[in-house]
Formats: C-alpha cells, structure tokens, sequence
C-alpha cells in the first residue's frame, strides 16, 4: 500500500515499541535507541546515543563493568560471524537497582552484503511483568510497605506462616534470609535521614528481581528485609543467600551527584518440623548478628538442628 512506502512510517513503528530495540554501528557506538529501551532500563535516548557500548552507563553483570559490556561480547561476536545471537543477562536500571533482561542480536548488511552494524532487542522477563501487575493489586489493598514498594510485614509473615504450614504438613521444604542493608547509620550521618529510603528502595528492586516469581520479599524492621524462599532445602540456602548478596553489591545509589555500591549482611535458616515463625526468624536473626559481628558483607546460615 502507498501509504507504507515511507521509512518514516518503519521509523516511528520501531522508536514506539514497548520491546526495546537499539541499533550500533561497527564500532559498536550506539545510533538508535527506542522507547522501549527507555522503560525497561530507565535510560532516554540523549543519555545513549552516540556512546559506545563499553561507556559506563548501567553494569551488565555483578562486577562493576560498563553499560553493555555482555552486550558489547555478543554484539562483536554477531559483527565478526554474521549469525544471530542470544543472552541472559543481568543489566543496572539507572535507578541503580538490577534487572534481568533478554538480549537478541542480529547482523545488518548493506546493499552489498557487507556488516555494517548490528540490532539488539531487549526483552523484559515475563515474571517481572506478571510482578508488576501483581504490586498493583497489593497497593490497592494496603499490602506494601510505602517506602520499599515490598510487602508489609504483616504480609510477608503471613506468607511465612503458611509456608511453615506446608512444610509441616507436606514436607516440601522453604528457608528464610534476613536481609540487613550495612552502613546506613553510616550514610546517615553523612547526607542526612532521607538518604535511607533511596538505598533500602534500590536494595528491594534489585532484591525482587533476583528472587523467583514463587518466593516472597518483605520490609522486616527498620533496617533489613525478610525472603521467604519456598522450595528451597538446606543444601540450597547458602548458594541462595550468596547471589542475592552480589545482586545488591552490583547495585548502584545516586544520590546528589554522588554514586556507590551497597553491601548487605545476611543470615539465613531452614525449615525444620518443629519450627514456628518465631522459632525460625530467631535462627535468622542469630545468622544476622553473625555476618554483622565480622564487618557484614557476609553470609551467614544456622546449622542448627532442632528436635524433629
């Protein structure tokens, strides 16, 4: 149809999608970005284009590595072979906390065959999307806590008790991490009291989207976080603990110019059969005051083996 035969009607199409969809050059400098790159990874298209993949932007892994730096892998292998290709990875919203996206990426030629450049598409994980939904509903009905946008406390030992509940009854097996955020007294005292809800909102997102859609994360106190982590064993808990302690040090605060890392102190502990909420948070709550007695930044998990 005539109407189609402008590139600015292909042009509009690709910069309003809601996938996210950026365009490189060879030298891997960053020419198109669309609206949907802006959503998913909070970045406009004046903070990219014209960058280079490689420019400190938003981290891609738990290290403290540039913008598309895994991206930047694919993309070059994609320039070299030609073939398509396809990444999981972790990427840092430009709020500072993690998200997990999909990366495709595919060749662009010229007329003559040759690559010229190449396209990726960034693909939100389904989970996220299911979540968002989810936390809607919960706000309606007063169920998260305002400054984190997690559960309620309230909530989130409610969802503890029954998980307790079917563990006693079928023996499928959950575990707990106390979440403990490190130094905020410290930066309190540094950029004043309104700095603490900035990290503790950060450390949430991050610690949201790094937990399966099946676990469950609370506000716990003034300081720390509750994870309810339904299916998962004591062979299990430490691994658990351990990545969610690199999901929040690969995040990121901003605040009035000034960025940092964030570390956490965490303690986790298993289900046993005779456990109450009480019981099990107690064991927690010792792992905790474990990690924070050498310095925090460490895991800690309780061993201890009650009557069955």
């Amino acid at each position: 149809m005539p109407e189609f035969d402008s590139p600015e009607i292909y042009r509009t199409v690709l910069e309003t999608l809601q996938t996210g969809v950026y365009l490189v050059d060879k030298d891997l400098r960053i020419l198109f970005w669309n609206d949907g790159a802006e959503k998913i990874t909070g970045y406009l298209t004046q903070d990219v284009v014209g960058a280079f993949c490689r420019d400190q932007l938003i981290a891609s892994d738990e290290r403290s590595r540039s913008v598309l730096t895994d991206a930047a892998a694919g993309l070059t292998e994609v320039l070299r072979e030609g073939k398509p290709s396809v990444m999981d990875v972790s990427l840092r919203h430009k709020a500072g906390y993690r998200i997990f996206v999909r990366l495709r990426a595919v060749p662009i030629r010229n007329a003559h065959g040759a690559i010229i450049g190449a396209a990726e598409t960034i693909e939100e994980d389904l989970a996220a999307s299911d979540w968002n939904r989810r936390q809607g509903k919960l706000a309606d009905y007063g169920c998260l806590d305002p400054a984190t946008g997690v559960l309620n406390q309230a909530l989130a030992l409610s969802h503890l008790r029954e998980a307790l509940a079917t563990y006693a009854e079928h023996h499928l097996p959950c575990s707990v991490a106390l979440i403990e955020i490190d130094r905020l007294d410290h930066l309190r005292a540094i950029y004043g009291a309104a700095v603490i809800a900035g990290v503790l909102r950060v450390a949430a997102q991050t610690l949201e989207n790094s937990l399966r859609p099946t676990d469950f994360l609370g506000r716990y106190g003034e300081h720390r976080f509750l994870a309810i982590l339904t299916e998962c064993g004591e062979s299990e808990i430490e691994r658990v603990c351990e990545r969610l302690k690199k999901m929040i040090a690969a995040s990121e605060v901003q605040w009035w110019g000034d960025r940092w890392s964030i570390t956490s102190s965490i303690g986790g502990a298993t289900a046993r059969q005779s456990d109450t909420v009480e019981s099990i948070l107690e064991r927690a709550e010792a792992a905790v005051g474990e990690s924070l007695q050498t310095g925090g930044n460490k895991v800690s998990v309780s061993l201890e083996t009650l009557p069955q």
